[in-house]
């Protein structure tokens, strides 16, 4: 993967999104985020509407949590999907590795399986583990299409998480999943469009500074 792409992928992504959040029940919760993406590791997320200062960032392989321009003490963890659109194509393979093998997935598990009509390696599983984390790359494009995580929740059964990235399209000559479901127990529970999507546009370092959240948000 990092061989194909390594220096021929972008940069800085900048886009915005439609999200979709299903209930048990079925009704239909909607909303807009405004995301940026500087490679490797920096990723911002500003819940709409701006007045509302809340989000979500990820620097430095630390994770904070914002409320009304509040943070939330930071957690340590990378965001797995970054890892695997993004920062995969613009570090090292060991920091990937690391990063990777630090997440859950057994990177000595790989196989080669079929994903919605086209050929994929699967890393992280034997064929019929659905539940173990592992990522599913198409053979041709190498590109992530599918994603499962799993989350520990103490003495309760770990939640089971199915990522699917969808429609990939050109983005000023690079390749973005403009559809990305979140599927558990077989049902779908949250959804994202893309739109307004900007490969290698200007990203201020502010952007990613969590000391600086209120004042360095981009108005759009």
């Amino acid at each position: 993967m990092h061989q194909r792409y390594a220096g021929r992928f972008f940069s800085s992504l900048r886009f915005a999104q439609h999200t979709m959040t299903f209930s048990q029940s079925g009704r239909e919760t909607r909303g807009i985020w405004n995301e940026y993406i500087v490679l490797p590791g920096r990723l911002r997320i500003d819940f709409l509407p701006l007045t509302s200062h809340s989000g979500v960032l990820y620097a430095d392989g630390k994770v904070y949590a914002f409320t009304d321009g509040t943070a939330q003490p930071p957690q340590d963890g990378w965001n797995t999907l970054l890892t695997l659109i993004g920062d995969v194509y613009a570090q090292s393979p060991d920091t990937t590795i690391w990063q990777l093998d630090s997440l859950g997935f057994d990177l000595t598990r790989a196989r080669q399986d079929t994903w919605m009509g086209s050929p994929v390696w699967v890393v992280g599983a034997e064929a019929g583990d659905t539940t173990s984390p592992q990522f599913w790359i198409d053979r041709d494009s190498l590109l992530v299409r599918r994603v499962i995580q799993r989350t520990p929740r103490g003495g309760a059964p770990p939640v089971v998480t199915d990522i699917r990235m969808l429609k990939y399209q050109d983005a000023g000559g690079y390749p973005v999943a403009f559809e990305v479901q979140f599927w558990r127990d077989g049902r779908m529970y949250f959804k994202e469009d893309y739109f307004d999507v900007a490969a290698n546009v200007p990203i201020p370092p502010a952007t990613f500074d969590p000391a600086r959240w209120v004042d360095a948000q981009i108005k759009r």
